[in-house]
């Protein structure tokens, strides 16, 4: 029998060597753009980041020496196998002669100068590389600035200075694997000494050599490659999990993510991110499948950019694009917004088939002005909401029934339920976009029964109120919900939290630390849970609104709040959470953040002034400054009592980061001159509220998927800000009666507040225990 000596263990010597030339299509353009880099005096670090980044690897120099010997090997192997011996002896000996490259058993050439402070430090680099290799993350998961910062923080001085800190940051450009021309910038900024030994004919001919060398080694990514082809240090694998395999797959990924496509990648940083999107660029549009605008720059910038184009640009008028009472089916620009079109009058509404002949009281004339007038009756989401319905509505009635809205009859309406459900591919965008942007669609995909419902309930308000108005003889959608099947179910009042999932939930929160954002979600979760304000209630609500008074001869908090409709109704705040309220507020003072007397916008401008000093401020465009002329220690007072008024519920605690802007190239810069707050007094805004608790529900949802004898884990993952409202109306049900109940809630009809009053199902299996069986 013949014995098999054991292989030694780990990777055969060689292995790295090979991956890189074992295939001609392992040699690329931009390994012969980073060595020519090299031969015109660009510093290694600065080559590597340029040409070579792209691929992974740690920024670290002993890595960058490593892959400058690779890459050489390379060459020399795979010049040998294609007969290029002649190039090889005038190349090989030029490459190996420069001052970063280290042969594999030779002793390592450190080209960094000594530092006064490398005794009592480390070098930034160094210490970067060390907490790269701890924490498993490559260093272009933050930035330079970021992880000077993080240094400081954990030595308490800046890094010492080095060769590297000398250099200037260089932004990433496509295609980093071109000309042999790409690196003359970096040259010109390279060390006066490019490799000394050799003359200018000499260096002329390794020159030649080189791009001989390119033309019968390298040759170009293309889509169908294998990602790992190409990139290396683990990308590949994170990239698998996320379904990508080839460089096309992903070039879609990128495509349907948008510029944050990073994020679902583990272990992939921003900058990286950047300079492999830079890589693939060329490599797209030479197959044909070209990256997004979305792709290639944040949206906010591609909608600034959107937006400044529309400024100066002409109202498209639909009759010069196609005659859309014919048979033709143009392509409607979807960037532009439908209302702002200019329509023939067989479309506009003029002359539609149900307008009254008398006047309306709105004073419409056409379809887009009779919905701009329904549309003013909302504010906020709601009108977004509304909007966004009413636009692909009325832009279905123009391109599919090439109809006008006011002549659309009830089989039209019952062929848009069939259209929602079905969308065509060309109105369905595969992810969210903006509005702006030029890849957005009506839809996101078919709407379901729920969507639907909602759908119609908006259109169905649409055409009352056209109706009532007196601009519509007819309403066609009337009774039409029953035909389509959409009649409104009742309130799932199960989607509230038991008192088991209540204290499991509080558990797990008083297991962090008490810091300030625990404390404020604490109160968030407790304010919620006991009032059953809105979402938007909790966002707009102000301190003004709270005062005590004696009920029963004990004082109790009571706290105004305008709800929908701008309903004005009175809950009760506990006076513990009146005590979390207080360190709230001191957790922001501490902070030094609230109100900014730079930002005007203020989310609640209907809110009801509780003091004659806040009606006068409130009067004068919330302005704190704003006061009636006296002495100075009144208008001091004045000024206090109007900041303590409008301060909000639930407040920020940190200052936001500075917003970008855009400057008239387009180029993106920081404005840190323009306040990025959202509301003047420092209130948090309501989407921030949602992603607080929702974020917080799905951490209490993984502790209860590991704890044993913990509430199901399904039912944490659903939970919402609305599900602390129903927590509330089904807990209150219990100990008041339903009128009271409705006043507290903000409901319009009594109705609605009666689904809570629904028997319990253990009242339902009681009872039915009790009753007799027959037989």
């Amino acid at each position: 029998m013949t014995v098999t000596p054991n292989r030694p263990r780990g990777r055969p010597r060689g292995t790295q060597t090979r991956l890189l030339h074992e295939h001609a299509g392992h040699l690329g353009r931009h390994h012969f753009a980073f060595l020519r880099a090299l031969l015109d005096g660009v510093e290694l670090e600065q080559a590597w980041t340029r040409y070579l980044a792209f691929s992974g690897g740690p920024s670290d120099r002993r890595h960058f020496v490593s892959r400058l010997r690779q890459v050489v090997e390379a060459i020399e192997h795979a010049g040998a196998r294609q007969a290029c011996a002649a190039e090889l002896a005038v190349a090989l000996p030029a490459l190996r002669a420069l001052p970063d490259f280290v042969p594999a058993r030779g002793a390592r050439q450190d080209t960094l100068p000594p530092t006064a402070t490398t005794s009592a430090a480390p070098s930034l680099d160094d210490w970067r590389s060390a907490q790269c290799g701890a924490s498993g993350i490559e260093e272009d998961f933050y930035t330079q600035a970021e992880w000077i910062d993080l240094y400081g923080e954990a030595f308490g001085h800046a890094p010492p200075a080095s060769a590297s800190a000398s250099m200037p940051a260089l932004s990433p450009e496509p295609a980093p694997a071109l000309s042999a021309t790409v690196h003359a910038r970096l040259a010109e900024t390279a060390h006066p000494e490019v490799t000394p030994r050799l003359t200018p004919a000499q260096r002329r001919a390794v020159i030649d050599a080189l791009a001989t060398l390119e033309r019968v080694l390298a040759r170009e990514a293309r889509l169908d490659d294998e990602t790992g082809f190409w990139l290396g240090a683990g990308l590949p694998r994170a990239l698998a999990r996320v379904g990508v395999q080839s460089l096309g797959d992903l070039v879609r990924y990128i495509n349907l993510q948008g510029f944050r496509w990073h994020r679902t990648v583990s272990r992939l940083g921003a900058v990286r991110a950047v300079r492999l999107v830079a890589w693939l660029v060329p490599i797209a549009q030479q197959g044909d499948q070209a990256i997004r605008d979305s792709a290639l720059r944040p949206e906010s910038d591609l909608a600034r950019l959107r937006q400044r184009d529309l400024a100066g640009a002409p109202v498209t008028d639909l009759a010069d694009l196609a005659d859309l009472t014919s048979g033709t089916d143009p392509l409607m620009p979807v960037a532009v917004p439908v209302m702002d079109m200019a329509l023939p009058d067989a479309l506009s509404g003029r002359d539609g088939l149900f307008r009254s002949p008398d006047t309306n009281v709105w004073g419409a004339q056409t379809d887009v002005q009779a919905i701009q007038q329904w549309l003013s009756r909302y504010q906020g989401q709601t009108r977004r909401d509304y909007a966004r319905i009413a636009e692909r509505f009325y832009r279905w009635c123009l391109q599919v029934r090439r109809k006008a809205l006011s002549s659309l009859q009830e089989p039209d309406l019952q062929a848009y339920q069939a259209f929602v459900t079905a969308p065509p591919p060309d109105w369905v965008q595969p992810r969210k976009v903006r509005r702006e942007d030029a890849a957005w669609r009506p839809f996101r995909g078919p709407l379901g029964r729920n969507s639907q419902r909602h759908e119609f309930a908006v259109l169905g308000g649409l055409f009352a109120a056209m109706h009532d108005k007196g601009y519509l003889r007819a309403n066609a959608m009337s009774g039409l919900g029953r035909t389509l099947g959409l009649v409104k179910p009742s309130i799932d009042v199960r989607r509230s939290l038991n008192e088991a999932q209540w204290s499991f939930a509080m558990a797990v929160l008083r297991e962090r630390p008490d810091t300030p954002a625990r404390r404020r979600l604490q109160l968030l979760l407790e304010l919620a849970s006991t009032t059953g304000l809105r979402l938007s209630e909790l966002a707009t609500t102000r301190m003004k609104g709270l005062r005590q008074e004696l009920v029963d001869g004990e004082p109790a908090w009571l706290l105004d709040v305008i709800g929908k409709g701008g309903k004005l109704r009175t809950v009760m705040v506990f006076d513990d959470i009146k005590v979390l309220m207080a360190r709230h507020h001191a957790d922001m003072d501490a902070a030094g953040v609230g109100f900014e007397d730079a930002v005007k916008r203020v989310q609640v401008p209907n809110s009801l002034p509780t003091t004659a000093a806040g009606e006068r401020m409130a009067a004068n465009d919330q302005g704190a400054d704003a006061v009636v002329p006296t002495s100075n220690a009144l208008q001091d007072a004045l000024r206090a009592e109007h900041l303590q008024g409008w301060r909000p519920l639930i407040g920020i605690l940190r200052r936001p980061p500075p917003r970008r802007d855009l400057d008239a190239r387009g180029v993106p810069f920081v404005d840190r001159e323009r306040p990025a707050q959202a509301d003047r007094y420092g209130a948090l805004e309501r989407s921030a509220i949602y992603g607080l608790l929702r974020r917080f529900f799905r951490d209490v949802a993984n502790e209860a998927a590991t704890r044993e004898g913990a509430p199901p884990a399904a039912e944490f993952t659903r939970a919402s800000t609305h599900w602390l409202r129903h927590t509330f109306a089904n807990e209150a049900i219990k100990q008041m009666q339903p009128q009271v109940l409705q006043s507290l809630l903000g409901h319009s009809d009594l109705r609605v507040t009666s689904v809570y009053v629904k028997a319990q199902a253990a009242d339902l299996v009681r009872g039915m225990r009790a009753m007799p069986r027959r037989g």
